[in-house]
């Protein structure tokens, strides 16, 4: 049955699919000169971008027509109607997904007679209530921006996080997360046309196949009222990939920067407050060409494109005279010597677009890379040798795609992509010129973590990986255009699997605290484990019904999302010699769910130059392979690594015990989970949490605002935003209840960086009792729902100007002012272990007061803006970039020995299991941030054109304003807020864009 099921599903879309990716559209209103409207009058929309060179519609019986799926560029809009003039309609641009309106006014008269306007389209998209930026192929070429999704997304006002790459100092390969309102970062998607290109390992929000700037027509962000086309809210980032045309044409791009072309913000300021060297560009590159033509005119256009980008960067870390040294500890920096991250990527695409017929276009893509960001990691808090190979040897994709206007009202759209992905984390390849030796030496290392300043050195802290994750994505489209309605049937389908093998060279890893052993962790590597998509399978209608100068918008959507395990077997480890345990094939996830958009925009005044829009809509939490996509794997929740108290007595730097034993012996304590190495689970996952109808996690969007034209080309938009989270997942240790913790309160210790300079008291602490240490760990996994309340709510105000001027001008700029409120006081009533804020995971875990369940930021305002001018006459093209944004929050993490809590504390006894310190939060959450972070960037070019072909030669100033702020800082009290990066100095860089 299930089959079946199945196959009309897969039937029916592509016989009656929606329209998955949305273009840019025309639609208006003809009358005659008495204002009556005019059904049946033809409308030709005509553009060197459409293959066909062609797109017709019909105007109904309420003088409305739609023309949908235009690609981006200049059209020339043609009325024409039996006894009355032909009008045309030109200068008109197409960007993005927006609606341009156009109407018309036909007078009595001879068809052979043209009557042609020419005026300015309104600005303001009065049918659609998405908001969405929109980057042309110009526009990213003149801005002096690194050329990635990440980039140009945080140029949009709302746009959070992306990290920081001053100059393209970062590789280009290297994806990133972009959050907005409040949404969540498996929560964007990267498309291609539509098609979501990212790995099935993370959300679906990043991965390793990052589509290239240089095959693209345009790039679309869309950040509000996304549709149901996908089933997340997020950041959507569209790339329009370039067909070619019926010219040949070339655009090619180089830029360079070196160190003698940066200066320095390292002041004594940021040595004093513990930054031990900044972060600085050693040399970086980048070339992307791209050239396309006909292989036959009005039939056959390609496109192709290569990329070569590298990247090598001083790290804000010394290298460790030590390092790779068996007998030796500690980490000695070598002042003279610095870390050195490098990066290497390599792409290459080729498009082919055919019009087989009048009616049909068949366009495919292949695309291959490979990078390796060699070695990736270094930082202030990981030494040079305890960083990892970030690798992707191997990034394969092909996309093919149909399209057919069956009629002037009727569209069908397929399309199919295949993604394999070969990546990893692995051990760092042997330096050019080391011995043969070097590798044997390696393995011996143990990585050790100081915990007075979270430095990792000697070893990789983190684990190693191997990964495959091949992925196969289907969808096709059905579009039903009048000039009334524009209805949408549709489905998309993601399947695959990711086979991942887990490893260390090494067995241990030791924990110091100021050079003091104190901890050791066992690991019970390598394991192997696969998960598999089965079925992300998403079913929508929609309808855009236009009525007078209102047009609503809504939508359905139907959600199927299916994953498994297959059969798995675990052999031993050094650690668990006796382990052999074959797990059988189990289901996994198995959702249904159904969301909804809806929206409504009104045409104030009439003219098409003010729209009021709201919007509410319900989303899906970004869900592929990642978070309950493996972690119920069973190999997943073995408990393959576990810790134990250790007092190195004879100071030798080695836990002189039986790791086998885990009972207390010699110096090592007991293990903290005795359920190291067996197949006993350290987790389980209610039925609740992962199978049913409306228990995936899911949020609410709310938005109103209003878009105004306030002069021609130039436009405000002012919204207000609300998000509301559901479905909390809550992890519950049932080894142990509220009554295993005793509760205390403990002085913080004065210091005048601390609110009112310490001293205060924080209450809420929960530790352990003896009684219950070393029990193994039942990680239970259910929803929120089942202890109480939980809440997430997003609050905020966008407010944007856009401005395309026909000087030459184009600018935007605007503001995005939002808080986020959380609180989960019932949970923490009954479930205290969640108040570990990073249990397990990286540096530093910290016990979170519980006195903090509930609490909320401060207002937080982003401020960006972006310009591009060229300068008449004399062909000087300017242009810049402006962020200003918070700092990042800060955390106190203070590591509270057992004899400062038995002097300050209420506890009244030392820590149980020999446990020598309990790491706890200190201050509020969002109570204190780094400094605001301003960022400007600056590009002087000079255009140069011989005949055909047009060059700007361009010199890049990126952090004009050589900002020294702190982007990260220590969070352990011992190194607290010594500075751990900084925005990297002034850099200048030179460029060259080429293009006939």
């Amino acid at each position: 049955m299930r089959t079946r099921v199945l196959t009309a599903a897969l039937i029916g879309a592509v016989l009656l699919p929606a329209l998955a990716f949305a273009q840019a559209s025309i639609t208006g209103v003809v009358r005659d000169t008495s204002g009556a409207v005019l059904p049946g009058v033809t409308v030709e929309a005509a553009s060197p971008a459409l293959i066909e060179k062609i797109r017709t519609a019909t105007t109904d019986g309420n003088g409305r027509y739609q023309l949908i799926d235009l690609r981006p560029g200049a059209y020339t809009v043609t009325f024409s109607l039996p006894g009355f003039n032909t009008v045309l309609r030109d200068g008109i641009t197409l960007a993005g997904a927006a609606t341009v309106g156009v109407d018309a006014d036909m007078r009595v008269g001879a068809l052979e007679e043209t009557i042609t306007v020419t005026g300015e389209a309104p600005v303001v998209d009065t049918t659609s209530t998405s908001r969405s930026a929109v980057l042309s192929a110009d526009t990213i070429d003149a801005l002096p921006t690194a050329r990635n999704y990440v980039t140009l997304a945080r140029l949009i006002p709302a746009a959070n996080g992306g990290g920081t790459d001053v100059g393209g100092s970062n590789l280009q390969g290297v994806g990133g997360n972009v959050t907005v309102h409040g949404s969540r970062e498996q929560d964007q998607r990267v498309t291609l046309n539509g098609i979501n290109t990212m790995t099935l390992q993370a959300g679906g929000n990043i991965g390793g196949q990052i589509p290239d700037v240089g095959s693209a027509a345009e790039v679309t962000v869309d950040h509000t009222g996304v549709s149901a086309e996908l089933p997340t809210g997020g950041v959507r980032i569209n790339f329009i990939p370039r067909d070619g045309g019926n010219t040949w044409a070339n655009s090619t791009f180089f830029t360079f920067s070196h160190d003698n072309l940066q200066g320095t913000n390292f002041s004594d300021e940021l040595r004093d407050a513990g930054l031990r060297t900044p972060n600085e560009v050693k040399k970086n590159w980048d070339l992307n060409s791209s050239f396309g033509g006909p292989f036959r005119r009005d039939k056959v256009w390609y496109w192709a494109s290569i990329r070569y980008n590298g990247v090598e960067n001083y790290a804000p870390v010394f290298q460790n005279l030590n390092a790779y040294n068996p007998n030796e500890w500690l980490y000695e920096p070598d002042t003279d010597n610095r870390g050195i991250l490098k990066g290497r990527s390599y792409n290459s695409s080729l498009r082919v677009t055919w019009q087989a017929t009048p009616k049909h276009k068949i366009a495919g893509t292949y695309k291959a890379d490979t990078w390796c960001d060699c070695p990736n990691g270094i930082s202030a808090t990981v030494a040079p040798e305890a960083a990892r190979d970030f690798r992707f040897p191997r990034l394969r994709q092909e996309h093919v795609e149909w399209t057919s206007p069956m009629t002037n009202r009727l569209l069908f759209e397929a399309v199919g992509m295949h993604l394999y992905e070969r990546w990893g984390f692995m051990h760092p390849q042997a330096p050019r010129g080391s011995s043969p030796e070097f590798e044997d030496v390696a393995a011996q290392m143990i990585s050790v973590t100081e915990q007075s300043n979270g430095l990792a050195y000697r070893a990789p802290a983190l684990l190693n990986n191997n990964t495959r994750v091949p992925n196969w994505t289907y969808r096709a489209a059905m579009s039903y255009v009048t000039g009334t309605h524009n209805v949408k049937f549709g489905f998309n389908r993601v399947h695959g699997f990711q086979e991942t093998t887990s490893y260390s060279l090494a067995d241990v890893a030791y924990r110091f605290n100021n050079a003091v052993p104190n901890l050791v962790t066992m690991r019970a590597l390598p394991v192997t484990f696969e998960n598999h998509l089965n079925n992300d399978l998403g079913f929508f209608v929609q309808d855009r019904v236009s009525v007078n100068r209102a047009t609503m918008n809504v939508a359905l959507r139907f959600d199927h999302f299916k994953a498994s395990f297959p059969e798995q077997e675990v052999g031993p480890s050094n650690l668990s010699p006796a382990r052999n345990f074959v797990f059988p094939a189990q289901e996994n996830l198995n959702w249904n769910d159904l969301t909804y958009r809806t929206g409504l925009t009104y045409d104030v005044t009439g003219t098409g130059r003010t729209a009021a829009k709201i919007t509410f809509n319900k989303y899906l939490r970004g869900q592929t392979l990642n978070l309950l996509g493996t972690d119920p794997n069973p190999v997943n929740t073995m408990i393959t690594t576990t810790t134990r108290a250790w007092n190195d007595a004879n100071g030798n730097f080695a836990p002189d015990c039986d790791l086998l034993d885990f009972n207390a012996n010699g110096e090592c304590n007991a293990v903290a989970n005795r359920n190291f190495g067996s197949a006993l689970p350290g987790a389980t996952f209610d039925d609740i949490l992962r199978r049913g109808y409306g228990n995936r996690e899911t949020n609410w969007e709310f938005s109103a605002g209003v878009q105004h034209e306030i002069l021609p080309r130039v436009s405000v938009d002012v919204g207000y935003f609300r998000r509301i989270w559901k479905n909390f997942r809550v992890t519950d240790n049932l080894a142990l209840s509220a009554d295993d913790f005793d509760v205390f309160s403990m002085t913080v210790p004065s210091d005048p960086r601390l609110p009112g300079g310490g001293g205060y008291t924080i209450d809420g602490l929960y530790a352990l009792k003896p009684t219950a240490f070393g029990r193994p760990t039942q990680n239970h996994n259910t929803l929120d729902r089942a202890y109480g309340s939980q809440y997430e709510h997003w609050n905020g105000v966008d407010v944007t100007v856009d401005a395309r001027l026909q000087n030459g001008l184009t600018m935007q700029l605007g503001t995005s002012t939002g808080k986020t409120s959380e609180d989960n006081c019932d949970v923490v009533a009954q479930v205290p272990e969640i108040n570990e804020v990073n249990p397990g995971g990286g540096n530093p875990t910290g016990w979170r007061p519980a006195q903090w369940c509930s609490r909320e930021e401060p207002f937080l305002t982003n401020f960006k803006a972006y310009a591009v001018y060229t300068v008449p006459g004399i062909d000087v093209q300017l242009s810049g970039t402006f962020r200003s944004v918070p700092g990042a929050v800060v955390r106190a993490v203070f590591n509270a020995s057992n004899a400062y809590l038995a002097a300050n504390s209420t506890l009244g006894r030392s820590l149980a299991g020999g446990v020598p310190n309990m790491a706890i939060d200190i201050i509020e959450p969002n109570a204190q941030y780094l400094d605001r972070r301003n960022e400007l960037d600056l590009r002087f070019g000079k255009v140069l054109r011989f005949g055909r072909s047009r060059s700007v030669v361009s010199v890049d100033l990126f952090n004009a304003l050589n900002t020294d702020v702190p982007i990260t800082a220590n969070q352990n009290f011992g190194a607290w807020l010594a500075p751990t990066s900084i925005l990297q100095a002034r850099m200048v860089k030179l460029s060259l864009q080429f293009d006939f």
